[in-house]
């Protein structure tokens, strides 16, 4: 076998016209993703949570008051705000931007139920205070695994605390209960902030 043969055979001549070609480099770009990830997470998880104290709320007669629900909305739109403002800050595209847009309005939509839901009248529950506590018990064992939803348990609490039962057995039993959810809730969501603290002061 001559030389030109066996060259030709060869897996060199491959590997050197590989080599002579130029690959342009792959970089990673993570401009947008900040903002997406907050949406989809923060914005979605907390959507999902509010919800559950909208369905809460109104099935406790608390939208009775439109105080009450206007101020529930309120607060509760500081969080798709916030993704707005990231969303503006950080977006790859128009498109991009399109889509973020989307996820943030169809949370501002939900958000806003409490509105439309105190036109119903539900009447006011009388065990209402049973239910939030309920609900505060449900959002605290969430909790365990998603530490700062320790703060909606704290809120339900509260607004169990504050709500008025039928006898004084009830209101005994009932605020004890909400007394000891706001306690295991303000040590697991005190015991996450002191660790979050923490890792950016280390």
């Amino acid at each position: 076998m001559s030389f030109f043969t066996s060259w030709r055979l060869s897996p060199l001549p491959a590997f050197v016209g590989l080599s002579l070609l130029s690959t342009p480099a792959l970089a990673f770009d993570s401009s947008g993703g900040s903002a997406s990830l907050f949406i989809i997470v923060g914005l979605g998880g907390f959507t999902l949570l509010n919800s559950l104290m909208q369905g809460l709320f109104f099935f406790a007669g608390q939208y009775r008051n439109p105080i009450f629900a206007k101020r529930h909305v309120l607060s509760a739109l500081i969080v798709p705000l916030l993704a707005f403002a990231l969303t503006l800050y950080d977006h790859r595209s128009w498109s991009d931007f399109a889509l973020n847009l989307g996820m943030i309005i169809v949370g501002v939509g939900l958000i806003l139920l409490p509105l439309q839901l105190r036109q119903l009248n539900q009447p006011s529950n009388q065990h209402a205070n049973w239910l939030l506590n309920l609900g505060a018990i449900l959002v605290l064992g969430i909790s365990y695994l998603v530490p700062p939803c320790a703060l909606f348990a704290i809120i339900l609490a509260h607004i169990a605390i504050a709500s008025r039962p039928n006898t004084e057995a009830q209101k005994l039993i009932a605020k004890t209960l909400s007394y000891l959810i706001l306690a295991a809730s303000y040590a697991l969501f005190g015991y996450w902030l002191f660790h979050l603290l923490s890792k950016f002061g280390a």
